[in-house]
Parts: structure tokens; C-alpha cells; sequence
């Protein structure tokens, strides 16, 4: 599977369009890699997690290492799938109450420190850092074993903060791995401000940042607190997928009007592919 394939962007032409569907097999790929989120949640030393880890395409995964560690606690794992030459990093999202002690800690922070107006959310960062050094180490080791082998960032929620901040971190401290690196997330709240955004897209890597419906945690933190999202959202609405081209003064083209929408908490666990137990 080459770095190209991994992109969910389709060709708008000259249309104006604000949102274009994504095709079949790329919504194949969108919920591979929800469940290799949604295995975040489950698995530790092998690929053995109820239905994440069965799910279509996820075959012959191969878990590298895993981590559960700092308090509150952060995991994760890398993992490697040989059939489609793909290394993934997970990190897994929100999964007991002492977490959100680092989900309310919103309080912008200079970060990294090499982006100079770059401000992201402090309690993510500091998810994030408790694991930076094992996980630097863990794709440091894997790329080099695997040069062949593209690399996904993913995660659901918590974990997508938590994956942004890592790819940011990957491009600065080891930029040899940029051409290999995607992103992909699902409900992912907003990481940082404008500068922290801007950032993340002049990357030019592929990704989606995925949501479902009215998902409230991928409307959180507020825009009004100055809290931006990256681009490449990829809005799961009305039975399709659509990638969003013109994105709102709020840097959403999902419904930012409909934040209390009824169905908000469980459309944040509704994204095909995600399901675990």
C-alpha cells in the first residue's frame, strides 16, 4: 500500500463545491483504520481484541510494542500489517474518569517550541509527553527496520489529540520520516490554536479527521476560546461521507450550530469501524 493510496481526496474539478462525497474504497480505508483505533482500546502484547481486530483489512497485524503508562494513564500501541507494508501508531482515546483530568486541563500552552505562535491544549500535551520518549523510540526503531513500510497515526478521540501532537513532533525531530507519515482520526477534539493548525497542514501529508454526525467532542474545545482544528475533515452525514473543501469561518463544515444536538454522545462512538469491547 503506498503513502499515496492512504489520501481521501477526491478531484472537486473546477466546481464550487463545498463538499464532495468520498468514494466507496476510501470509506473502506476510514473504517480500517477507526478500528485500529477502536483496537487501542483493547489490545496489549498480541492482535487479539474482539471485533477491532478482526475487522477487514486489519489481517495478519502484528503488535510491535504497547504501552500503558503515567498517571493519568496514557496507551497505545504500534503495530505492523505486512500485507499492506503499514506501520500503526495508536493511541487510545478516553477510557476511565481520572483521564479527563488532562481532557478539562484546556488551558493553552506554548508547544512545540519550535513553532513559535503555536499554542496547544495543555492536558494533551501533557497526555502526550508521559509517552513521547517510548513512542519516539518504538517508530524510530520499527521505520528503520521497515523502510518499505508507510507509517499511520490514528486515533479515536483523545487518542486523535494525542496522534496530531505526535505527527507534529515526528516532522521535527525526525523529518527523514515525513514522506512515509498519515494521519487519521475519529472525533477528534480541537488540539490548539490557529498557529498549532497551520502547522499540522503545511505538513502536506495525507490525512482525515474524521467525524460522525454531531459528535460533541470533535466541537470541543470551543472556537470562541481561540482553539482551531487542522484541515481534511471528513464529515460522516445523512448515510455519506463527504470531504469538507470550504470549511466555515469555524473551521468546521459540520453542523457547529447543532452542538446539543439529541444524538451528540453516542454519535461520538457510531464511526464504522470503531467498535470495541
Amino acid at each position: 500500500m503506498t503513502r499515496a493510496s492512504h489520501s481521501v481526496v477526491v478531484n472537486a474539478a473546477a466546481s464550487n463545491a463545498k463538499q464532495v462525497e468520498v468514494p466507496a474504497d476510501k470509506r473502506d480505508m476510514l473504517a480500517m483504520y477507526a478500528a485500529y483505533s477502536g483496537a487501542a482500546y483493547t489490545v496489549s502484547t498480541k492482535w487479539n481484541c474482539p471485533y477491532a481486530c478482526e475487522y477487514p483489512g486489519t489481517e495478519g497485524t502484528i503488535v510491535e510494542s504497547h504501552w500503558e503508562v503515567g498517571f493519568p494513564e496514557s496507551a497505545g500501541y504500534i503495530a505492523r500489517n505486512p500485507a499492506k507494508k503499514l506501520i500503526v501508531v495508536a493511541f487510545r482515546g478516553t477510557d476511565n474518569g481520572l483521564q479527563w483530568l488532562d481532557n478539562i486541563d484546556f488551558w493553552p500552552t506554548p508547544w512545540p517550541a519550535a513553532v513559535n505562535d503555536s499554542l496547544v491544549h495543555r492536558g494533551f500535551m501533557r497526555g502526550y509527553l508521559s509517552v513521547q520518549s517510548i513512542v519516539l523510540s518504538g517508530i524510530k526503531d520499527i521505520a528503520a527496520k521497515y523502510s518499505d513500510h508507510s507509517i499511520a497515526l490514528v486515533g479515536h478521540s483523545l487518542g486523535g489529540a494525542k496522534a496530531a501532537l505526535c505527527l507534529l513532533d515526528l516532522s521535527l525531530v525526525m523529518p527523514e520520516l515525513l514522506p512515509r507519515l498519515h494521519l487519521h482520526t475519529q472525533g477528534q477534539p480541537r488540539v490548539g490554536n490557529r498557529g498549532f493548525a497551520n502547522a499540522v497542514d503545511a505538513l502536506g501529508v495525507p490525512m482525515s479527521r474524521e467525524v460522525y454526525e454531531y459528535d460533541l467532542i470533535s466541537r470541543l474545545p470551543l472556537a470562541s476560546m481561540g482553539f482551531r482544528h487542522h484541515s481534511f475533515e471528513v464529515w460522516d452525514h445523512a448515510n455519506k461521507t463527504k470531504i469538507c473543501l470550504d470549511p466555515s469561518p469555524l473551521d468546521h463544515c459540520a453542523d457547529e450550530d447543532a452542538l446539543f444536538h439529541p444524538s451528540f454522545r453516542a454519535d461520538h462512538e457510531s464511526y464504522k469501524g470503531l467498535k470495541y469491547q
